[in-house]
C-alpha cells in the first residue's frame, strides 16, 4: 500500500491588524484533521514604538466541540489548548518576524480560534493556520457474514 500525502488546507486565523489589545480570530472549521500550524507574523512597526511584546500565556490557540442544529455545525463552548501558547517575545524580537505554534486538535473538537492579546499598537500582525494530517473514521457498518461453498 503507498503512503498518500497529508491533505490540508490554509485559513486565516487573524486577519491583517495593527491594532493592541484583542486579537480577533477567525472561527475555524477543523473537523476531520489532526494537527493545526499556526502561523503568526509580525511586520515593521509603522511608527516608533516603545513597547512591542508578548507576554507569557497571553496569545493562545483555543478549541470547542462541535453542536448541531438543522444541519448546520457550530461550535460550543471554547478552552484554552494546555501549553497552546506563543513564547513571550520582547520588542526587540517582534519586528518582521514569524513564530509558529503547531498543535494536535483534541478529540471531539471540530473548531479552533487564536484568543489572547497583543501589547502593541502600529506593529502590523496577522496569522494563518494549515489544517493537516486527516482524520478519518472507522467504518461503523458491520462486516458482511462469511459466504460457505460446498
Amino acid at each position: 500500500m503507498a503512503n498518500r500525502p497529508d491533505n490540508g488546507t490554509v485559513k486565516v486565523a487573524v486577519a491583517n491588524s495593527t491594532i493592541s489589545g484583542a486579537l480577533v480570530g477567525s472561527e475555524i472549521t477543523a473537523g476531520g484533521f489532526g494537527r493545526a500550524k499556526f502561523v503568526f507574523t509580525f511586520g515593521a512597526p509603522l511608527a516608533t514604538v516603545s513597547s512591542a511584546k508578548i507576554n507569557a500565556s497571553s496569545i493562545g490557540i483555543w478549541a470547542a466541540g462541535i453542536s448541531k442544529s438543522l444541519g448546520v455545525e457550530t461550535a460550543t463552548t471554547y478552552a484554552v489548548i494546555p501549553t497552546a501558547y506563543l513564547a513571550a517575545a520582547s520588542s526587540g524580537v517582534m519586528s518582521n518576524n514569524v513564530a509558529v505554534l503547531d498543535v494536535a486538535i483534541p478529540a471531539g473538537k471540530g473548531f479552533l480560534k487564536v484568543s489572547g492579546s497583543f501589547d502593541s499598537s502600529d506593529v502590523p500582525h496577522s496569522a494563518t493556520v494549515e489544517l493537516y494530517n486527516p482524520v478519518t473514521a472507522p467504518p461503523t457498518h458491520a462486516s458482511p457474514a462469511p459466504v460457505v461453498i460446498g
